[in-house]
């Protein structure tokens, strides 16, 4: 518990499904009294643009982030490592992970660089039934 109310941390998860993206991983954070999930992604990058736009992709639903931040971006013998953070309601995440379809995750860079990352469907269907038994156990 914190003052902005019960607050529950998925472990970080690789993604080895990329496009634009030499390494991406992700993580999410609930907060009960937003009603939100933080999901908090590293990207390394050849290119040199910076954050422009951050969205989930399910199915035929894309959901767009709110208050997308880059938190870093650090040079690197290969390019560059990004840090974003992005806030989506949890309904989005639950109908997201409910999809048979694997969850993607699209960030633009300024410079017109479309970088993508995914499960790989084996890791889709198991992620999916952790995330959603998580999901049901914070809505009891």
């Amino acid at each position: 518990m914190s003052e902005r109310g019960t607050i529950n941390f998925f472990r970080p998860k690789k993604l080895d499904v990329k496009s634009n993206v030499d390494k991406f991983v992700f993580d999410m954070t609930y907060v009960s009294r937003q009603d939100s999930i933080i999901i908090n992604s590293s990207l390394d990058v050849k290119d040199e643009g910076v954050l422009s736009q951050f969205k989930l992709k399910s199915g035929e639903k894309e959901i767009p982030g709110e208050a997308v931040t880059m938190l870093y971006r650090d040079v690197t013998k290969q390019g560059y490592t990004i840090r974003i953070s992005s806030r989506f309601l949890i309904k989005d995440i639950e109908e997201c992970f409910s999809s048979n379809s694997p969850l993607i995750f699209t960030i633009v860079l300024t410079d017109g660089t479309v970088c993508t990352a995914t499960y790989k469907p084996s890791q889709w269907k198991q992620e999916r039934l952790q995330v959603t038994r998580i999901l049901q156990s914070i809505n009891f």
